[in-house]
């Protein structure tokens, strides 16, 4: 598989270009990556792969197939978006799925379909996954699923016995200061007591400081999510072992999306002392409310 044109680094690249097979991609793969934007570009070449017309590897990168897919403007490549305020997928938009898949595709040979940030979309909604399975297992010919999702072990095993798990894990890298923000603002999470946190959250006004910071918070986040489900976590953190031991898993998916969430604004250069004061105040909601 060609990767030229993204950044991925090398065990990315390794991991991506280790998987057709006869060149063809396996029909249900589910990608792993602490890192969503990633993840949703590693989607992206997955489905350049199924749909190129061009000549040669796939995907040339040139063909229009190729070009609609990068752009995510392709017909036959779906990333399913949320149904209006809504912040999981509904079991109607997975049951239309199901009947699309069955009609032919419109430019290319092949169909896709992407569904991201499972963890918080599709890993509590176990009525969505479960009307999934006989899709995931006896889909139409040359019909492709992704979901993505931060930690695999979130959705229903019987998910994952049905998907190749593509696990992206390039150690991330934080400075010192994006660590002990981060260390600080889980314990202060668990804190009765809101100074802890609002202290911790100050580190979330320096923007240089904040997209580590929060990128850390998720890591500690996923692996309480992990050691909830039985399985091994990417560190050996013990504030994600206190985290899993004092939150459920639903307030530690909705803290995960309060971290997207805020980084989001900070890519809209939201007033940064103002992200502070609102972090602090939906984690003390998200975590003490009954």
């Amino acid at each position: 598989m060609k990767v030229n044109g993204f950044d991925f680094d090398d065990n990315t690249r390794a991991a991506l270009s280790g998987l057709p097979r006869a060149g063809r991609l396996p029909h249900a793969l589910l990608l792993e990556c602490p890192d969503a934007d990633r993840a949703a570009q590693a989607a992206v070449l997955l489905s350049m792969f199924a749909v190129c017309s061009g000549d040669g590897e796939h995907p040339c990168g040139v063909c229009k197939n190729c070009r609609n897919a990068r752009e995510k403007a392709h017909p036959d490549v779906t990333w399913l978006p949320l149904l209006p305020q809504k912040k999981q997928y509904a079991i109607s938009q997975i049951r239309d799925m199901i009947r699309d898949a069955s009609v032919l595709p419109n430019e290319a040979d092949a169909k896709v379909y992407i569904l991201e940030n499972c963890d918080e979309r599709l890993a509590s909604r176990p009525e969505a996954q479960n009307a999934f399975l006989k899709l995931a297992e006896e889909p139409p010919p040359n019909v492709y699923f992704m979901l993505l999702c931060r930690s695999a072990q979130s959705l229903l095993p019987t998910i994952l016995s049905r998907f190749t798990v593509v696990r992206l894990r390039s150690e991330a890298v934080y400075d010192e200061a994006a660590r002990r923000a981060a260390e600080d603002i889980a314990r202060g999470i668990l804190d009765s007591n809101e100074y802890p946190l609002l202290k911790a959250c100050r580190a979330l006004t320096d923007k240089a400081c904040a997209d580590g910071a929060l990128a850390a918070l998720r890591l500690h986040l996923r692996d309480a999510l992990v050691l909830l489900s039985g399985g091994k976590p990417l560190g050996d953190s013990e504030t994600a072992r206190l985290l899993a031991a004092r939150l459920t898993r639903q307030k530690l998916l909705d803290l995960l999306a309060l971290c997207d969430s805020a980084g989001v604004k900070i890519k809209q250069n939201v007033n940064m002392n103002l992200l502070g004061t609102w972090v602090c105040g939906e984690c003390r909601r998200i975590t003490w409310q009954r």
